[in-house]
This record gives structure tokens, C-alpha cells and sequence, in this order.
């Protein structure tokens, strides 16, 4: 085992902002050695993409970090390259001088002793095509598209029944499953504070906003409020909405409590942004917290309430580009909170019970913060993003964490730049909450197309040369594709002769595992199925080249065996098996009868036209064959022949009319 970094630098004349705008698309069309890419969104909300090379191989890569306002996202290999242990890789385009940029693309790779020296510099070769191309012929970036509005919703109160009662504002919805997205204000806030993000969203998702306890149309609790309360009043919205899983979206303190939550329920969230913080005092030194709560008391000392110092609170949390209206809007909001829930809020924030194990959250994580964000400034909001990306990955679990700054905004972000804070909101939600999956769906479509054509390919060749004779670059360049691809879908020749067969027992044994229909029915279908397919004349070539060779390659011929005919009858055995436990059929020895039933309705035709090439299968001969063979096996072993049989008959006398027919329109 070993380690090695690989690191590329390319300059680029264009500005930063145009360049990312093409990198920073994950599927990573924009690469020359990228041929057909899509990315598809995972249980856990993460992005994947999944890419075939030019070398014909396909990969799988996860994107672990994410950040638009520092123009940089790090991903990891999680399938693709033999051989490879761990695959961590960053891309991150910085302004340069004279309006150009730089573009800094890097990976740590560990991987087995003897294929380190490969895997690196494949990689390096990557790395430096991909800057080559943008060097040389940065695609044009069309202006982004403006994101459609969504249908309005209408917002109603809901009042959650306990001790307190807590109020929400939600929306009638489109939908009443799947997570509930919960909005949770900071303290001079309450659940108004998230009207521009609510009505952002639509009708498309369940979200609600929470007074908190004491705040709004919320009821004070009795005693002195702690962190757990605050998470038991989460769990009490979650309930009354019958939500399982949640994403918290968290403001100031609410990020706080948002963060708290994943400590506690980790197993309930499904995803969480948080917004102007995250730690509050939970890693302030004791001066700190003593001096923040001090600081803040101290109106309440002199008798004053939120009202009277509304104002100083504005001009420490609003951003320089706040207007006269919105400074007006923080004043309103701030004034309107009683001073015990105040007091109450900033108790229980300023006396934090533990330091935040961040390994313990295991969901997606957004993290925004203003860029004139004096209580979260960037600085410290990003270190806190690249602290929870490393303590996830240090947990052996790969994390999926993005961080922006939202431009011109203060600690309110979400109000003072809505337009921003949403685009980045919509885009967290739209993912998790299932958005992206047609794009997966087409690369998934041309990869069973690629792979169908290969196994057409494979058997064609098997048909004409037999097993040992057949060629892998024939049919690589038959279904028109690399041999390392042909490698990468299927596998060696062994693999290949299994996948053409066991295309064809699926085919075969579709019918019996079908759980409607009657007993005939299904055995009827099967029948047809059956012959259509063994009598087909590439099969029939098949097996007569196999068993032809058998005496002289007894592996070929066991491997057609157990790929082919040995799991058909498996599938026929189980089926019997099931029949004998529903009560349709009497069997004494399952295998027995389900050899009697393959032999039965198709041994001879088989026979005949395994050594009778030129013949061609006779509708009439067939429906002779399996009516009399499917007959027998009913007398024998059908719990209710007299209703069995009378169903059969009236199928074999239905389908010979179909022949006849069918033979007159021919002549």
C-alpha cells in the first residue's frame, strides 16, 4: 500500500467567475475524456456522478464539499479504478492578476504498492487534459437561466397541542409525505422571519417555520428553557405533521439548536443548513460567554426591553446594504419579542452543555453566512464547514458539505438577500427532496442499450464459433465498443457466456414467478416462453456447438450447463415447490415433478430440431406437444383436475383457432 499526490496548475485568460461557471458542473461534461456523464442523487441526498472514460472504463465519484462563493469543490472515487483504496481530489479556481485565473486541481490517492505509479499518473494525464481544455477553448457560459416561480402557497397557522403549545406557519401543500423541512428562527426572530423563503418554495414540499417557545403565537414554557426542550419541541412538530425525517433549516440561535438536534437524533434528519452560526457559545471560553451575556443583559438590567434597544440590535446585525425598509423590518421584529422570552432564549444559549461532535451528523449539510456577518463571519463559518467535512470523513463515512456567503448581507442573510439566500436554499432542497433523477435515468438507459448490444454481440459469436472459439475483440467490435469496456459491463468470456444465459432463464421462468394468474395460466405462458426461446435457431445452435465439443471441453459444456438449463430448472423446481405450499398441486418429490413438467411439454420438438437443422418448429406440432405434455402433468399431479383440465382445454381449443386462422390469412 502507498500514497501519492498529485497536483496540477494551469493559468487561465479568462475571468475567475467564467471559469468556474463551466467546473463547477459536477457531471463534468466540459472534460475532453468524458464521453457520456449524468448525476444522480443518492439515498442520503449526496451527489454522484457517474461517467464512462475515453479509455471505455466507468467511474463513480461523490461530491464531498461544495462552495459557489469560493469557487471550489473536493470529491472522492467511490468505484471505477482496480487496485485504488482511497481517492480524494479538490478543484478550486482563484482570480489572478490582469483579470485572468488559476486553477488549482489536486488529489490524494492510496492505493496498492503495484498500481500506485499507474493510478497517479493517469490521474495526472486527467488533470492536465481537463486544464488544457479549458486553457485553449473555455466553452462559452450562457447567462443562467432565471429559475421558474413556483406556484404561491397559501400560509396557514397550526397550533401544536402540549405543554407549551407551540405555533407553526405552514402551507397547504401539494404533498403530505416526505421530510418536512423546518425553518427555526434566531432570537430577535420568529416565524415570520422566513415568509420570503416559504413563499420561495411553493407548494412542492411541507415546510413549516416555529415560534420558538415564548416567541410569536408560541407559549412560554414554564421553567427555564434548555437545549433538550428545544429539541423535544422539534420532535413534537415533526409528529404532528407525521414526519419522520427532517431538515432543519436554522438562523442565528436557530442554527444552534439545529446543530444541537443532530447531536440527539441524527437517525431524523435527512439535511441542514445553517445559516448566521452554528456552534454559538457551545466553544466560547467562559470570558466569552460572560462577556456576550453580559453585554446583552445589561439593558435588561437597567429595566429597558427588546423595544427600547430594537435599534442598537438592527445596527449590529444588519449588513451596509440594508435599506431604510429592511433596518425598519429587523426593528419592528426584534421589538416585538417579550422580555422574558429574551431573557429565557439568551440563558439557555449562553450555557452550552457539551462542544459539538460533528462525526455524529450524518446528513447533507449546508452552511451560508453573510459576507458582512459580524457574529458568523465567513472566516469562521468556513472553518466550521472544512471541520465538519473532515470529522465525517474521519468517521470512515463520506460527507456531502457546502458552504457559501451570501454577498452584501449581514447576519440576517436570508432577509437582507433573499433572492440569494433561496437560489442557494432551493437548490439544497431540490436535491434532497428527490430532484435530478432524469438525468441518471438516461445514462442508465444507454448503459443497458451498450449492454444488450453486447450480449447480441457475444451470443452471435458463441453461435458461430462455440465457446472456446470465440473471439472477445469479434465481439467488442461487433457491439461496437472498447475491449476494455466489454471488460468493464460483462467480464471475461465465462462471465459473458453466464449473462447471455442467464438472459435467457429470466425470460423463461418470468411466467411462473408472476403471482397472478391460475395454476394454468402460468404453466401455459411458461410453455410458450419456453419454446420460443430453446427452439430459437441461434440457441439451438448454441447447444448443438456446445454438447458437439462437450467430450473435448467438459468445462464449456458444465458452464452452459449450470449458466443455463441448470438455473431454468432451479426456477422450475422452486415453482412446483410454491404450488405445493398454496395447495394447487400434490407432489411427492418436487424435483422429480419438475423434471416431468420440462420433459413433458417440449423434449421432443427439441430433440427433433437439435439434429433436424433445416426444419423449421410447426405452430400446430407445438400445441400438440405442450397441450398433451401439460395434460399429463395436471392428471398427475393438479389437487383439482376436473376445473384444471377444463381450463386447459379451453386454452389448447382457443389457441388451435389462432393457428387456423392465422394459417388462412398466410394463404
Amino acid at each position: 500500500m502507498g500514497n501519492e499526490t498529485v497536483h496540477a496548475t494551469r493559468a487561465i485568460d479568462a475571468p475567475a467567475d467564467a471559469v468556474w461557471a463551466v467546473v463547477r458542473a459536477f457531471d463534468g461534461a466540459w472534460h475532453p475524456d468524458i464521453v457520456t456523464s449524468a448525476v444522480a442523487t443518492g439515498a442520503d441526498g449526496a451527489l454522484t456522478r457517474r461517467f464512462e472514460g475515453s479509455d471505455g472504463g466507468f467511474y463513480a465519484e461523490r461530491l464531498t464539499y461544495f462552495s459557489d462563493s469560493d469557487r471550489t469543490f473536493r470529491y472522492a472515487l467511490t468505484e471505477g479504478i482496480e487496485g485504488c483504496r482511497d481517492y480524494r481530489a479538490c478543484v478550486e479556481v482563484r482570480p489572478a492578476d490582469a483579470g485572468g485565473s488559476i486553477v488549482d486541481w489536486c488529489a490524494e490517492i492510496r492505493a496498492d504498492s503495484e498500481r500506485l505509479p499507474d493510478i497517479a499518473s493517469g490521474t495526472r494525464v486527467i488533470f492536465e487534459r481537463g486544464l488544457d481544455r479549458l486553457a485553449a477553448d473555455l466553452p462559452a457560459v450562457a447567462s443562467p437561466a432565471r429559475p421558474r416561480r413556483k406556484k404561491r402557497a397559501k400560509t396557514v397557522r397550526r397550533k401544536i397541542d402540549g405543554a407549551p403549545w407551540l405555533s407553526v406557519l405552514t402551507t397547504e401543500t401539494a404533498t403530505d409525505s416526505g421530510p418536512l423541512v423546518l425553518f427555526l428562527h434566531g432570537i430577535g426572530g420568529n416565524a415570520t422571519n422566513w415568509d420570503a423563503q416559504i413563499d420561495a418554495l411553493g407548494t412542492g414540499a411541507r415546510v413549516a417555520a416555529l415560534d420558538m417557545r415564548g416567541y410569536g403565537e408560541s407559549e412560554p414554557g414554564l421553567n427555564q428553557s434548555r437545549i433538550e426542550e428545544y429539541c423535544e419541541d422539534i420532535l413534537r412538530v415533526a409528529d404532528s405533521f407525521d414526519a419522520t425525517r427532517l431538515i432543519l433549516v436554522g438562523l442565528s440561535m436557530g442554527s444552534w439548536i439545529a446543530t444541537s438536534f443532530a447531536m440527539r437524533h441524527p437517525d431524523r434528519l435527512a439535511g441542514l443548513v445553517l445559516a448566521g452560526g452554528c456552534t454559538g457559545m457551545s466553544e466560547a471560553e467562559p470570558e466569552e460567554r460572560d462577556a456576550f451575556r453580559a453585554a446583552r443583559l445589561a439593558p435588561l438590567e437597567n429595566g429597558e426591553t427588546p423595544a427600547d434597544f430594537a435599534s442598537a440590535v438592527v445596527d449590529l446585525i444588519a449588513g451596509p446594504n440594508a435599506d431604510a425598509a429592511m433596518r425598519e423590518a429587523l426593528r419592528l421584529s426584534t421589538a416585538s419579542i417579550p422580555a422574558e422570552s429574551y431573557l429565557d432564549a439568551l440563558t439557555c444559549f449562553c450555557n452550552p452543555v457539551e462542544r459539538f461532535d460533528f462525526s455524529r451528523i450524518g446528513c447533507p449539510v449546508l452552511m451560508m453566512t453573510g459576507d458582512f456577518d459580524r457574529l458568523a463571519p465567513p472566516e469562521e463559518i468556513r472553518g466550521v464547514a472544512g471541520r465538519i467535512h473532515d470529522a465525517i470523513l474521519e468517521d470512515g463515512r463520506l460527507p456531502d458539505v457546502r458552504f457559501e456567503v451570501i454577498a452584501g448581507a449581514g447576519h440576517l442573510c436570508n432577509l437582507e438577500a433573499p433572492e440569494a439566500f433561496n437560489g442557494q436554499l432551493a437548490a439544497f432542497l431540490d436535491r434532497l427532496l428527490g430532484a435530478g433523477q432524469g438525468a441518471a435515468g438516461r445514462l442508465q438507459q444507454r448503459q443497458a442499450e451498450k449492454r444488450k448490444r453486447i450480449l447480441d454481440a457475444a451470443l452471435a459469436e458463441f453461435c458461430r464459433n462455440g465457446f472456446n472459439g470465440a473471439s472477445m475483440d469479434a465481439i467488442a467490435a461487433a457491439a461496437s465498443v472498447s475491449k476494455p469496456t466489454l471488460y468493464q459491463y460483462i467480464g471475461d468470456k465465462d462471465a459473458l457466456l453466464t449473462a447471455v444465459l442467464q438472459t435467457g432463464r429470466d425470460l423463461l421462468i418470468t411466467p411462473l414467478e408472476t403471482p397472478d394468474g391460475s395454476l394454468v395460466e402460468r404453466l401455459w405462458n411458461f410453455s410458450w416462453t419456453y419454446a420460443d426461446f430453446v427452439l430459437r435457431p441461434d440457441m439451438l445452435s448454441l447447444a448443438r456447438l456446445i454438447l458437439g465439443d462437450a467430450a473435448r471441453r467438459p468445462d464449456a459444456a458444465i458452464a452452459y450447463h449450470n449458466a443455463g438449463p441448470g438455473k431454468a430448472f432451479k426456477g422450475i423446481v422452486g415453482f412446483v415447490g410454491e404450488c405445493v405450499k398454496a395447495g394447487q398441486l400434490r407432489v411427492d418429490d418436487v424435483e422429480l415433478a419438475a423434471q416431468d413438467l420440462w420433459s413433458l411439454i417440449l423434449s421432443g420438438p427439441r430433440d427433433h430440431h437439435l439434429h433436424f437443422v433445416e426444419d423449421t418448429p410447426d405452430r400446430g406440432e407445438l400445441l400438440r406437444s405442450i397441450g398433451h405434455g401439460l395434460r399429463v402433468f395436471l392428471k398427475v399431479y393438479s389437487t383439482d383436475p376436473q376445473v384444471d383440465l377444463a381450463a386447459l382445454d379451453e386454452r389448447i381449443s382457443r389457441h388451435s383457432a389462432e393457428i387456423g386462422a392465422r394459417k388462412l390469412e398466410q394463404a
